[in-house]
């Protein structure tokens, strides 16, 4: 059965979302609703003319919606150390399936992007996170990482590969992209055990139909006769939203009881896979992915 955003989503005013990826996809469909409720929406994203796409067709709908651009490519670190800095001084973007690929930094792009970026982008908001937080009702501050049960259906069976994170060596796209979800789930469950009283989830956020594969992989034929059987029923990007707008504002979350947990749709929260839940490589995860962006000055 369908569930209507306006069933548990509150009144947003005075609160502050980022969107990363939300000029499309679910991205978008959440941006819309976020700021069709009173949020200030900060769609972070690589192109400004995208973003202002995006917000024509939020303000032909909603002209009051407070929604702003911020410059920000989760593949370069450099650049996402100066969007936190834009952020801070005016206080689901992902990439699915692409070729093997590394960022100037020397990561595979699937988990740079997918992963390390939030990561980054994460550390460097906490100070800000902590502070509303404070001042605001308990539960009210979250953290979620739009992960997918590709986490479990297709990522390298043994979990992170912490010899080759990129996967170079015998693994497809596909399982690149699997092993990418299951850290943003580890991702959340280290930050839940880390920061309490911040609710911090991981969310597969259904079938949707998105633009989030129209890439090289889709132009394959595997892919193509594929596609319709996978989209067949699926929602479009404002309603495979739902899930991720549940976990980000139901007043049913709480800190105790939902941090670090994993939901699917709707509202759901349901174990991971069984390195979805080891918390020894949540941790390990932490570890290493502190390491790799310290040597690189961030």
């Amino acid at each position: 059965m369908a569930i209507n955003v306006e069933s548990f989503m509150p009144d947003l005013a005075g609160r502050v979302a980022i969107v990363t990826g939300g000029n499309s996809g679910l991205g978008f469909g959440a941006s819309i609703e976020l700021a069709k409720k009173g949020a200030r929406v900060y769609i972070a994203g690589r192109s400004e003319s995208k973003f202002e796409e995006a917000v024509g067709k939020i303000r032909a709908e909603y002209p009051a919606a407070d929604v702003r651009f911020l410059p920000m490519d989760l593949a370069d670190l450099a650049s996402v150390q100066k969007a936190a800095e834009i952020f801070v001084k005016y206080t689901c973007l992902m990439v699915m399936c692409s070729p093997y690929e590394e960022t100037k930094e020397g990561f595979e792009l699937q988990i740079a992007v997918n992963y390390i970026g939030h990561f980054l982008l994460t550390k460097l908001l906490l100070p800000c996170l902590f502070e509303a937080a404070d001042s605001s009702p308990a539960g009210t501050v979250r953290i979620i990482n739009v992960s997918s049960d590709a986490h479990e259906n297709i990522a390298p069976k043994g979990g992170m590969n912490f010899e080759d994170m990129n996967l170079r060596e015998k693994h497809t796209v596909w399982a690149r992209y699997g092993h990418s979800k299951l850290a943003n789930i580890l991702h959340a469950k280290e930050l839940a055990r880390r920061y309490p009283s911040i609710i911090c989830v991981s969310v597969h956020p259904g079938k949707a139909k998105t633009n989030l594969s129209k890439g090289p992989v889709s132009s394959t034929l595997l892919y193509r006769f594929l596609r319709p059987f996978v989209e067949f029923g699926a929602p479009g990007p404002r309603k495979g939203a739902v899930n991720i707008l549940f976990v980000a504002t139901s007043a049913s979350l709480t800190c105790l009881a939902d941090s670090g947990g994993y939901f699917i749709p709707v509202g759901r929260k349901v174990k991971a896979s069984k390195c979805g839940e080891d918390s020894k490589m949540a941790h390990r995860l932490w570890e290493w992915t502190q390491g790799e962006i310290s040597k690189r000055g961030c």
